[in-house]
C-alpha cells in the first residue's frame, strides 16, 4: 500500500511538501484551534437560566446539565487521545511528527460527533418546549441504556442484587413518563407483553438525530462523514482492493484519486468534526447562563 507516503505506523515530520505531512500539519492546527475548548472549566448553570428550568422540570428524573457535560467531557477526551494517538510535539525543540493510523483515529472521530451533535440536538431549537421534548429523549436513552446493561450484569454475575436494581430502573422510568405526561408528551415506555420494558415511541437513533441537525447550520457532510467513520474498518477493506485507492466521495468531483486510509482521508473527517466541539460549547454556554434583557 505505500505510494511514496507515510507507511503505516512509520513517524513522518508534520509539513513540508509531501501532500501527507501537508495534511497532518492541518489536522494538527485543527487540534490546536480546538484546544482552549478543551480546557474549560466546570461551567456552571446559572440559577434561572433556560438550561436550569430544564433541571429543575426533569430534578426527578435526571439532571439535564449534567448529561450534556458528560457529553462535552467525552468529546474532549476524544479529541484529546486523538492529539496523542498521531502526534508526537517536542515543545519547540524540532518538528512535530506525525503516525498514519489506519483504523483507531475514526473511531474517536465518530465519538466526538455523537457527543458534539447531541448537546447541538438537544439545546439549538429556539422553542422550549421543543427543548425540553429532545432533552427528555436524551434521558430516556440513557435510562434505557443503563438499564439495558444491569439487567443483564446483575442477572448473570450478581443475581441477588438484580431485583432491587429493576425496581430503581422502573422507577426511573415512571418518572420519565410522568415528565411527559407534564409536557402533554406520550409516554416514553410501555410495558411489552412480557412485562419487560420498551419504547413505547420510536427511539431516536443517532442517524435521526443527525437528520434532525440538517435544518441547522452545519456542515453539509455531517452525516455521511459519521456513517464513513462508523463504518470505517470495512470501508477500509473494500477500498484497499486493487491497489488501495478509490474515487475521493467528498471531492468537488467525487472522482479524485484517494488513497485510503490516508492522512488527507482523516483530514476531511476533522474538518468537519472537530469545529463542533467550540460550536456545542458555545450553545451550551448560551443555555447555561441568564443573560440580561436590552
Amino acid at each position: 500500500m505505500d505510494d511514496g507516503g507515510a507507511s503505516f505506523g512509520q513517524m513522518r515530520s508534520v509539513g513540508g511538501t509531501d501532500p501527507e505531512g501537508r495534511a497532518a500539519l492541518a489536522i494538527l492546527q485543527m487540534l490546536q484551534d480546538v484546544q482552549p475548548w478543551l480546557q474549560r472549566g466546570e461551567a456552571p448553570v446559572e440559577e434561572g437560566s433556560p438550561l436550569a428550568q430544564l433541571d429543575e422540570q426533569f430534578n426527578a428524573a435526571q439532571s439535564v446539565s449534567s448529561l450534556l457535560r458528560q457529553s462535552l467531557a467525552a468529546a474532549t477526551d476524544n479529541v484529546l487521545a486523538l492529539r496523542r494517538l498521531l502526534f508526537e510535539e517536542h515543545g519547540g525543540h524540532g518538528p512535530a511528527e506525525y503516525r498514519l493510523q489506519t483504523h483507531a483515529p475514526y473511531s474517536l472521530v465518530r465519538t466526538v460527533i455523537e457527543c458534539t451533535s447531541a448537546v447541538l440536538w438537544a439545546l439549538l431549537p429556539a422553542e422550549g418546549t421543543e427543548r425540553a421534548r429532545r432533552s427528555l429523549v436524551l434521558i430516556a436513552r440513557d435510562v434505557f441504556n443503563a438499564a439495558s446493561f444491569w439487567d443483564a450484569y446483575l442477572a448473570d454475575f450478581r443475581p441477588e442484587r438484580h431485583a432491587r436494581a429493576m425496581e430503581y430502573f422502573n422507577g426511573l422510568r415512571r418518572t420519565v413518563n410522568e415528565v411527559a405526561e407534564s409536557l402533554e408528551l406520550p409516554p416514553i415506555f410501555a410495558r411489552k407483553a412480557d412485562n419487560s420494558w420498551g419504547y413505547a415511541t420510536k427511539n431516536r437513533t443517532q442517524t435521526s438525530i443527525l437528520k434532525d441537525l440538517r435544518a441547522e447550520d452545519l456542515p453539509p457532510s455531517l452525516m455521511y462523514v459519521w456513517q464513513f467513520c462508523s463504518g470505517h474498518s470495512h470501508g477500509l477493506e473494500w477500498a484497499a482492493v486493487g491497489g488501495a485507492r478509490y474515487p475521493d466521495p467528498f471531492s468537488e468531483s467525487g472522482t479524485a484519486p484517494f488513497r485510503a486510509g490516508s492522512m488527507e482521508q482523516l483530514r476531511q473527517m476533522c474538518d468537519v468534526s472537530l469545529g463542533l466541539v467550540p460550536r456545542a460549547w458555545d450553545v451550551f454556554d448560551g443555555q447555561r447562563r441568564v443573560w440580561p434583557v436590552l
